[in-house]
């Protein structure tokens, strides 16, 4: 415990002169710097946020993944939130329901960091990435959530559509979503709007999509009914949260009674976000391709899923 209370100490003393209680704006000229406002629009520090997140049952900061500022942001707050009396659990994008228990083991301190990032199959940026928040769990003695749906179900829905759950074996069809919810709303027109590759998507697409969304959200749905003193922190990428729509929105259909706070991240480059979110800005990342370079291959792998015909 006494090396928890000297990791949060340290997140939270190092980063105050980035975050002022004044409302006076705050240059991002670096990677590593943000600057949080309330849905109200006033600048806030971590500790007024954290008062102000208080009576939030799920706060939801969505992410521009790699993005150092944002990742920076994501420990911070967690580390504040230890602070508070409040009990509150971690879930995460990140990680799927198939490897809650490498999860468990590794919080547990029975897998070194190696064996937790082969067995839990974290993402290739855990280390630099996520390491700080899960290791902030670690020595809190706080729950973290696998709270997705495995990748490569998902990549399967993509190809065959819902209708594939059905051939999954129990044990694997209890990694997600009992119910996906495929039906036309302002999320599935958000995201039929985004063209891939100059490719308008498909409806098994967006079957994919809302995979993670329903799954995340049944996931919390579930932990909150078992703990409805904690609250819960999920990190996961900020289209899953804009306007308020994807996990937000499946997370207020299976319980409307959830007070949900949103936290989305905002380039210098870019405009606010339509809903009344909190807004975190932070400095444009550098332009990943210039004009004329092709788009780099991706492998699909030796997937194989289940055949509808078997």
């Amino acid at each position: 415990m006494g090396r928890f209370i000297l990791l949060v100490g340290l997140l939270l003393s190092g980063c105050q002169g980035y975050h002022s209680a004044s409302s006076a704006s705050i240059p991002t000229n670096n990677l590593f710097d943000y600057q949080l406002q309330n849905p109200a629009g006033k600048t806030v520090s971590l500790p007024e946020a954290a008062q102000q997140l208080a009576d939030a049952d799920v706060i939801i900061v969505g992410e521009l993944h790699g993005h150092q500022g944002i990742h920076r942001f994501q420990a911070d707050l967690l580390a504040q939130l230890l602070s508070q009396p409040h009990p509150i659990t971690l879930a995460m994008e990140q990680f799927s329901r198939d490897n809650q228990d490498a999860v468990n083991r590794y919080l547990a301190g029975k897998m070194g960091e190696d064996a937790f990032i082969k067995e839990s199959n974290a993402w290739p940026s855990y280390r630099s990435d996520y390491r700080a928040l899960v290791t902030l769990a670690k020595e809190a003695d706080i729950e973290v959530i696998a709270a997705n749906a495995p990748r490569h179900i998902v990549r399967c829905i993509a190809q065959k559509g819902g209708d594939y759950l059905q051939r999954l074996p129990a044990n694997e069809r209890g990694w997600v979503a009992k119910q996906l919810t495929l039906t036309d709303d302002a999320y599935k027109a958000r995201f039929m709007a985004n063209r891939h590759h100059g490719q308008a998507p498909s409806e098994q697409q967006f079957a994919a999509q809302t995979t993670w969304d329903d799954t995340m959200a049944e996931s919390i749905t579930q932990y909150l009914q078992l703990h409805p003193k904690h609250s819960v922190l999920l990190t996961v990428g900020r289209f899953h949260i804009a306007e308020g729509l994807g996990t937000a929105q499946r997370l207020q259909q299976r319980n409307a009674e959830l007070n949900i706070a949103l936290i989305y991240p905002v380039t210098a480059s870019e405009n606010q976000p339509n809903a009344p979110l909190w807004t975190l800005q932070v400095a444009s990342l550098p332009a990943t391709r210039i004009d004329g370079e092709p788009l780099p291959a991706f492998s699909s792998g030796d997937l194989k899923c289940i055949s509808f015909d078997d």
